[in-house]
């Protein structure tokens, strides 16, 4: 069945999560729209596969639905959800995040998706980088190596231009999985939970660090909900994870992207109790 611009149901929502395999980081809502369509421009190329962008033919569908998973242990799903909660679409993506920038603060020059090349050296970002930039690009972006970012440092590179498929090749193979083992390194049972509550603890720590010691007025105990998660896990306590992180949102403005960000993990983690029967 080919699939087309404005079709909507069961079959484009197993389309959009097929293209986010390949790290489209489409919102996966059963409608064929922009957002579908300008992933399924990337995935033609991805896979060289000429067409249109308006449609899905079987063979693309098919194609797209052999891909492996890029992180089985979130699935392309947790992914997804974390990258959006970092950059918050595609077209977000495009926008404001393709460019080096500075994110002011103590960050170096950030690249891709919260790539920070203040804490890199050369043999990293080669490693890193070297299937997804070009050597001039590499050449360029070794010279803020280690160094505090500005915003002149930053502008001085706008013309480096990263692809979000590249960004999230990067974001999954480094970022990801570095962000899972510090995880790991609080929270020892991450390997036990299904992958969308590993997903909403990823998600937490990729956001606010691994600490469990409070900074700033004691009195606020800003890590107090992370270290009672960790009491939790301990004691198989899974049902009462998601309030705790439901709880986080004491710490900023009702209005903050923050809040939402601690909600939508406690609901992903809610969610992960079905996916534990299915196991």
């Amino acid at each position: 069945m080919i699939l087309k611009r404005n079709d909507s149901g069961p079959a484009v929502k197993v389309l959009q999560r097929n293209l986010n395999k390949l790290g489209a980081i489409v919102l996966v809502d059963g409608g064929f729209g922009g957002e579908t369509s300008d992933a399924i421009t990337d995935a033609r190329v991805a896979l060289n596969r000429p067409g249109p962008a308006s449609e899905a033919e079987d063979a693309l569908q098919d194609a797209l639905a052999a891909l492996p998973d890029p992180l089985p242990a979130l699935t392309a799903a947790g992914v997804t959800f974390i990258a959006r909660h970092e950059v918050s679409s595609p077209a977000g993506y495009r926008r404001s995040f393709s460019r080096p920038i500075w994110p002011e603060g103590d960050s170096g020059v950030t690249i891709g998706i919260g790539y920070d090349l203040r804490f890199a050296d050369e043999a990293q970002l080669r490693a890193d980088w070297r299937d997804q930039l070009t050597e001039a690009q590499l050449q360029r972006l070794k010279t803020v190596l280690k160094l505090q970012g500005t915003k002149a440092l930053a502008d001085g590179l706008r013309d480096v231009d990263i692809p979000l498929r590249s960004a999230m090749v990067v974001f999954v193979a480094r970022s990801l999985l570095d962000t899972i083992a510090k995880a790991r390194g609080i929270y020892p049972q991450v390997d036990t939970l299904s992958p969308p509550q590993r997903a909403a603890l990823t998600s937490l720590v990729y956001n606010r660090g691994a600490s469990l010691t409070d900074s700033g007025d004691p009195a606020r105990q800003n890590r107090r909900e992370m270290r009672e998660i960790k009491t939790l896990l301990a004691a198989n306590k899974l049902d009462a994870v998601a309030d705790q992180i439901d709880s986080m949102s004491r710490l900023w403005d009702p209005q903050s992207g923050l809040v939402r960000r601690r909600h939508e993990e406690a609901t992903l983690w809610r969610s992960g109790f079905a996916a534990l029967q299915l196991a």
